[in-house]
């Protein structure tokens, strides 16, 4: 390694182009290798530089390339100095150190998440300019409205490597000659993360889930191996690489993009392809990707939708019966006892547009099942999040009812297949969803799951009731109408919201 690290790029091994945040708030600088330093130490709690929709992309590149170079050096430490990264990471691309630095001038090498030329005459291709990092990141916003475009002028190293990151790990296909990245259903989709969390930052989540790949990849010595870092190889444009001859954690691009100074900063010029990098349409996602929730019947990768992680879609994640969870979303031995979440988060995308950027933390309080202190199976959160999540469904089928038949005045008999009276009584159920979904993980949850109370199913349908009974009373205040027609209608609906919450809890008398 030495040698490789002799040739190392001054401005990587010498600069400060990342900073980042310890636990008490204090600011540091430094390069790409004292990052990861920062982050096997436990040091780096935070990158503030980082935009909320960067962060899992960051956390997922800066574990994949230390596990790759972990396994290439075959050690399972990690170390927290910064020479002891930099010389792994060299070690990765031995013949081209240029690969770990932000701008080289030379296109026929590599520089960071920037494919090499194959030819001289390639470079031509690159005719579209990108004044600022945000350009060149993956956000889709709509006429300059929901996120102002090009702001971030005389932006710094950082912003332009985390754009970077973003967009060559996470884009999807984006017009012709603009395609995305294979780890993903579909040039639509999304690649979402999902994955156990312990407490304490950015460098203890980084530690864990390096861990946790370097104990599979010992477990499993004929797993497959090849290219790991795809910005290492020549891109025409044209020819895609095999997907069989990637290793399972390569860390893939999608975009031909080569950044340069300027006289006021950096900029990044950009060229269209006639493929995508990998061939690996065929696979629908099923790449082996560690965060990715796969459908329950191996089809493909699972795509999560604009409705973002609430209560019913964490159920279904977690539902074994229709998801297969990734390898990082499960609890090992050597997880701390206490302190564990749940983390979903993913940028949603749709033709032409985002669909939002959303994130869902659910803290285990650390919830055991035995007296080994063993975290409980994930599968067992995943039962009892599926009931309870049927159980919200069924009590805001029967406030459904009961609202409809406010809205219509209180007759003898609602008619809910009234359209109209549907859409009038939407938000009231999405009150009623938001105040389920704010308690649904709370410590009678956690209860459950731990088994330590009885009948938790009559519980937890007494407390769905008292919810729907808080969320009609509201909304027969607001119910339009003269007094004199609003009472009758209030008291007729309410007797039908009673009945149909009354005989519901009774059944649940003798839990399951």
């Amino acid at each position: 390694m030495t040698d490789a690290a002799d040739r190392a790029p001054l401005h990587m091994a010498e600069g400060h182009m990342i900073g980042w945040q310890d636990e008490a708030g204090d600011t540091h600088r430094g390069t790409l290798f004292a990052a990861f330093a920062a982050l096997a130490g436990g040091q780096a709690h935070s990158f503030p530089a980082l935009r909320p929709h960067q962060r899992e992309p960051w956390h997922a590149f800066t574990v994949q390339v230390a596990a790759l170079a972990l396994i290439h050096a075959g050690t399972d430490t990690l170390p927290t100095g910064e020479a002891a990264w930099r010389d792994l990471l060299l070690a990765l691309t031995p013949d081209t150190p240029e690969a770990w630095e932000l701008v080289v001038d030379d296109w026929s090498k590599p520089a960071l998440l920037q494919p090499p030329t194959a030819t001289p005459a390639d470079k031509a291709a690159y005719k579209n300019r990108l004044p600022t990092p945000d350009t060149l990141d993956m956000l889709v916003t709509a006429k300059n409205h929901d996120l102002k475009q090009a702001r971030m002028v005389g932006a710094g190293d950082e912003h332009w490597l985390f754009a970077l990151v973003t967009l060559q790990t996470t884009e999807g296909f984006l017009g012709a000659g603009n395609y995305g990245i294979s780890r993903m259903n579909g040039g639509f989709a999304t690649r979402m993360s999902l994955g156990i969390r312990p407490a304490g930052g950015a460098g203890h989540a980084f530690r864990r889930d390096v861990e946790r790949l370097l104990a599979d990849a010992r477990a499993r010595p004929n797993r497959r191996t090849g290219t790991p870092l795809l910005w290492t190889v020549p891109w025409d444009g044209a020819l895609p690489l095999d997907y069989d001859k990637l290793d399972e954690l390569y860390v893939e691009i999608c975009r031909r993009v080569r950044l340069r100074r300027t006289s006021t900063g950096i900029e990044a010029l950009t060229a269209g392809s006639k493929a995508p990098r990998v061939a690996a349409s065929e696979l629908k996602g099923r790449t082996r990707d560690p965060w990715a929730p796969m459908k329950a019947d191996g089809s493909t990768s699972h795509t999560p939708t604009g409705a973002g992680f609430g209560y019913r879609q964490m159920a279904n994640l977690l539902d074994k019966t229709k998801i297969t969870l990734p390898p990082l979303a499960y609890a090992d031995p050597a997880d701390a006892p206490d302190g564990l979440s749940i983390v979903a988060a993913a940028l949603v995308r749709g033709q032409g547009k985002t669909e939002g950027l959303h994130r869902r933390t659910i803290r285990t309080h650390g919830a055991r099942r035995d007296t080994d202190v063993r975290p409980i199976a994930i599968e067992r959160i995943g039962e009892v999040a599926r009931k309870r999540a049927d159980e919200g469904f069924e009590a805001s089928r029967r406030l459904s009812r009961a609202l409809i038949s406010l809205v219509q005045g209180g007759p003898e008999r609602a008619r809910l297949d009234d359209d109209s009276a549907k859409k009038k009584t939407e938000r009231w159920l999405a009150r009623f969803n938001d105040a389920v979904d704010g308690i649904f993980f709370d410590a009678p949850f956690w209860d459950e799951v731990s088994g330590v109370t009885d009948n938790p199913r009559m519980a937890w349908r007494i407390t769905l009731r008292d919810i729907a009974r808080d969320v009609f009373d509201v909304a027969a205040e607001a119910a339009p109408g003269t007094e004199v027609r609003r009472i009758p209608a209030r008291a007729r609906a309410g007797s039908l919201l009673h009945y149909e919450m009354k005989k519901w809890v009774e059944d649940a008398e003798y839990g399951e």
